[in-house]
């Protein structure tokens, strides 16, 4: 079903949008970003490399980079401030987050893959591989980005890096690389909770919804994990997940209480009912047919703890209440193509929110890919080339602070709001702030 309104999603490129960018209010927003940095000069080349990505033409390379700055030997002392430098990405990036958290209200945190195509073999983590979403083997790096994301703004906030065996049981590769003794080999995901476990303990950012597709991975381990972590999540399925229903009563569960996603959305054709939602991103209503209702993971219980004296099983919808020892999950089909077309899954222990809240949230990650495609890779996510494992991380986390610059900009024309006395970068309300919202 398409969106009730058709307006086309404008998109400028990010030269043009920094055209539009004031020297001066960019200055501020890396004063701000790199004050953890204890050398002034690292400070000026956070401030340089960023300005680099903003304004250079084409290919980010370190020559492009450096020829925005007009000063003798600056590729050299940019290319050492990338790949050599001992500065901690992980603080810079800490930083950017709470900027954000500061100005404006985050909806959720989307968890979206990445993956780069590169040429040869010397890039870190680069590895002839299958891809599956894309169906095919490609040579490439593969990585993981946690993004801010509230409807018309999103911005990578912290960046995994995925190296397969071959890089992370490989001594040499590890040696030349750099590769710090504490990095694994390890799905996707358990990188993404580790980034979600930090940014909450240690970053201090504020609890939000972790969207992810765990379509190729085992989404009852995954789902499991965040249940135990009380980390609240949306989260889309493959049609072959397994679900077990949920009812409103006690009793025994019978034989046929199992099924998959992709017999669940069958039985729901007939409920599914046209389901709408504002989306703030494109400015226009969203408007797609859904049907909801409880579900459990059937590892998850016993007999005993599902079940009804109803022979005839009726499921038990969102927004009907069941105890709360049963009530687990809530599983969302979606179908975008009202003909033809097979549901999207969406599972989320938000059990308590309505299905146009759910769908509103879940749908956040088309406007990642969008901003990914069309801010991040414009200004230089994928152009990484060399060895260093830091290097790599250095240079996504510069790519993220001129991606948040572009982002703010589309809301306001200027960066104001400093840190406290302190130094520290404190998310909340701010009055002297142009991006804080209402």
């Amino acid at each position: 079903m398409q969106s009730i309104n058709h307006e086309h999603h404008i998109t400028e490129s990010p030269v043009q949008l920094a055209g539009r960018v004031r020297e001066d209010s960019l200055q501020e927003f890396c004063e701000e970003l790199f004050a953890p940095l204890s050398r002034r000069d690292q400070r000026r080349w956070g401030w340089m490399y960023v300005r680099g990505l903003l304004l250079s033409a084409g290919r980010k390379s370190m020559r492009n980079i450096a020829a925005t700055a007009h000063q003798p030997a600056s590729q050299q002392n940019l290319q050492q401030f990338v790949s050599k430098s001992t500065w901690e990405w992980e603080e810079v990036r800490r930083r950017l987050a709470r900027v954000l958290c500061r100005h404006l209200k985050a909806t959720a945190w989307v968890l979206s893959p990445l993956v780069i195509p590169k040429s040869g073999s010397n890039t870190v983590g680069v590895e002839t591989q299958f891809v599956t979403h894309l169906g095919r083997l490609v040579n490439c790096q593969q990585a993981l980005g946690v993004w801010f994301v509230k409807p018309g703004v999103s911005c990578p906030m912290d960046w995994r890096l995925i190296l397969p065996p071959s890089w992370t049981d490989d001594p040499i590769r590890r040696q030349r690389a750099a590769i710090p003794v504490e990095v694994k080999n390890a799905p996707a995901w358990e990188h993404g909770v580790e980034a979600l476990i930090t940014m909450i303990n240690d970053w201090g950012l504020p609890v939000r919804p972790a969207v992810m597709d765990v379509r190729q991975a085992d989404a009852s381990e995954i789902i499991g994990e965040l249940q135990r972590l009380h980390i609240p999540f949306i989260v889309r399925v493959s049609r072959a997940t397994r679900f077990v229903r949920a009812r409103p009563a006690p009793g025994r569960r019978g034989p046929d209480d199992e099924y998959t996603a992709d017999s669940l959305g069958q039985i729901l054709k007939g409920r599914r009912r046209v389901v709408q939602w504002h989306d703030g991103e494109r400015g226009t209503h969203q408007g797609v047919l859904a049907a909801a209702v409880h579900v459990n993971l059937p590892d998850r219980l016993t007999n005993s703890d599902v079940g009804m004296s109803d022979p005839g099983g009726a499921f038990v919808p969102v927004g009907v209440d069941v105890p709360p020892m049963q009530r687990a999950l809530a599983l969302v089909a979606e179908w975008r193509d009202s003909v033809q077309g097979k549901p999207a899954f969406w599972v989320s222990n938000i059990t308590n929110a309505a299905v146009p809240a759910l769908l509103a949230c879940a749908n956040l990650t088309r406007q990642v890919h969008r901003d990914q495609e069309e801010i991040s890779r414009r200004i230089g996510l994928y152009d990484f080339e060399g060895r260093s494992f830091g290097g790599w991380h250095r240079h996504v986390t510069l790519v993220s602070a001129a991606h948040a610059f572009i982002s703010l900009n589309r809301l306001h024309g200027s960066f104001r709001g400093p840190a406290d006395p302190k130094g520290e970068v404190m998310p909340g309300r701010h009055a002297d702030s142009p991006w804080q919202e209402a």
